[in-house]
């Protein structure tokens, strides 16, 4: 990634498939500037059939302006709607399918830290 930032580039790792990496590295730790982390394939969600997918997409903090905001729910993406124009909204569900994730949440606590590494 390094490489790529000397010579004025901008890193998006693609995190579709993220068990290798899990509890040994991290897309920030490698220098990635965007990652986005598909939960179906990493962390038991069921996906196919259209749905329902969820996953963060995780940016540093100099791509911040740059994300999506919402008119009604604030998602703490900057700029903030009330102080200019927001980049636009992504969807009318301000945080995607946010309910998927209790299966997400269930499978890291049963596994553990030990056990996501081994996993890995």
């Amino acid at each position: 990634c390094q490489i790529i930032h000397d010579n004025g580039g901008q890193v998006y790792m693609d995190g579709a498939n993220m068990n290798a990496q899990v509890g040994l590295t991290s897309p920030g730790l490698i220098g990635a500037d965007v990652c986005h982390l598909n939960l179906h394939k990493t962390f038991a969600i069921p996906h196919g059939g259209g749905g329902p997918g969820m996953g963060p997409i995780g940016v540093k903090a100099h791509l911040a302006p740059f994300l999506p905001s919402h008119p009604v729910v604030p998602t703490g993406a900057m700029p903030a709607v009330d102080e200019k124009k927001p980049f636009g909204c992504m969807a009318a569900a301000p945080h995607g399918s946010s309910l998927i994730l209790a299966i997400s949440y269930a499978y890291l606590v049963m596994m553990g830290s030990k056990g996501l590494t081994k996993a890995s």
